[in-house]
């Protein structure tokens, strides 16, 4: 490619990029934003002395009994669930999606990402991850997010955040519905040659430098986010540069008991929506994988993992769609029928 080609293209991927990166603001005309940090523990007993970042929306004008509270996967944030796209249509938001439904959603950076706190990273797990969880549950029924409080949360997570989810609505029994999106307890066993050989230390990363962060704290290599999360699932360029430019981190601390979580008894007792890609890369398909080729088969898998004691077990799968279901092209389906399961499982 000749010198004047590779301006031209470079040119056209960063107005792509901008444009994007512009889009979330026109949220605002039909749902109502703020950000919102609140003090939390690792763990019973100590002082609240770090704190988490969630970004509050609501239907302008309303404000719904129920709250979805988003749980992002590793190396990202709240941004997961708010994507942009070129034409402003919200196809890959999944905030504007449940707001324009008449729900309200608290999306979250997860303890040790984005505007959260950043504690020693061998301190992030699962379980601290589930006990601030917790604590938000608690703040956003209570009215410290909201000054009138919700009468209803719905746990909706995606890869390690329904991991956390799992652990959260098991330990603590304090949500009304979980939707678990990106996971199984089934690992595809190419996901680890997929994912573990490209996270490096965020400190030798340019989007992290200054920031302080241990040496427990990873994110992914420049250049493989596709690969990692998405493939072979066709995603718009743009978006694949957008999701490359707010890469998070993940710590040690997370993947160093990956293989436990998957053993764990789970005792919900919540309805569950499970959800997952055709052609996830990770916790489906051969060799290892669960079986997503239905929702039949995805809850045939998972059900008896969930506990005794779960009333309803419900899924779908996105066809074409990768681990990332919030960038497929059709995610929309996906986000209609988790507000429509959300609406009729916890009004």
């Amino acid at each position: 490619m000749g010198t004047r080609s590779r301006r031209t293209a470079l040119i056209a991927l960063t107005s792509l990029t901008l444009a994007l990166t512009a889009v979330p603001a026109a949220h605002a005309a039909s749902a109502s934003c703020r950000e919102v940090d609140l003090p939390v523990s690792l763990t019973r007993g100590q002082a609240a002395g770090e704190h988490v970042h969630g970004r509050l929306c609501q239907p302008a004008g309303s404000h719904p009994r129920t709250v979805q509270l988003l749980l992002p996967g590793l190396t990202y944030d709240h941004t997961y669930w708010d994507l942009p796209d070129r034409e402003d249509t919200g196809r890959y938001s999944y905030t504007r999606a449940a707001t324009a439904a008449g729900a309200a959603t608290f999306a979250l950076d997860r303890i040790g990402t984005g505007a959260s706190s950043h504690p020693t990273g061998l301190a992030v797990t699962v379980d601290s991850n589930a006990f601030v969880v917790h604590q938000v549950v608690a703040a956003l029924r209570s009215g410290a997010v909201d000054p009138a409080g919700f009468g209803s949360v719905v746990l909706v997570g995606h890869s390690y955040g329904s991991w956390v989810s799992w652990y959260e609505a098991s330990d603590y029994q304090d949500v009304d519905a979980v939707v678990l999106s990106g996971i199984s307890h089934q690992i595809n066993l190419t996901a680890p040659v997929r994912l573990l050989p490209n996270f490096y230390p965020a400190a030798l990363d340019h989007a992290f430098t200054g920031r302080g962060l241990d040496p427990t704290y990873l994110t992914s290599q420049p250049g493989q986010r596709y690969m990692m999360f998405a493939d072979p699932a066709p995603v718009d360029p743009a978006l694949r540069a957008y999701d490359e430019a707010h890469k998070q981190t993940v710590t040690a601390g997370e993947i160093a008991n990956f293989p436990l979580i998957l053993v764990r008894p789970l005792d919900i007792r919540v309805p569950v929506l499970l959800v997952n890609g055709t052609e996830d890369r990770l916790f489906c398909g051969v060799p290892g994988g669960a079986d997503c080729s239905s929702a039949q088969a995805l809850t045939a898998a998972e059900r008896p993992r969930l506990g005794g004691r779960v009333p309803s077990v419900d899924a779908f799968v996105l066809p074409g769609s990768g681990h990332d279901l919030n960038e497929a092209p059709n995610a929309r389906d996906w986000f209609a029928v988790a507000q429509r399961w959300i609406a009729r499982t916890a009004p």
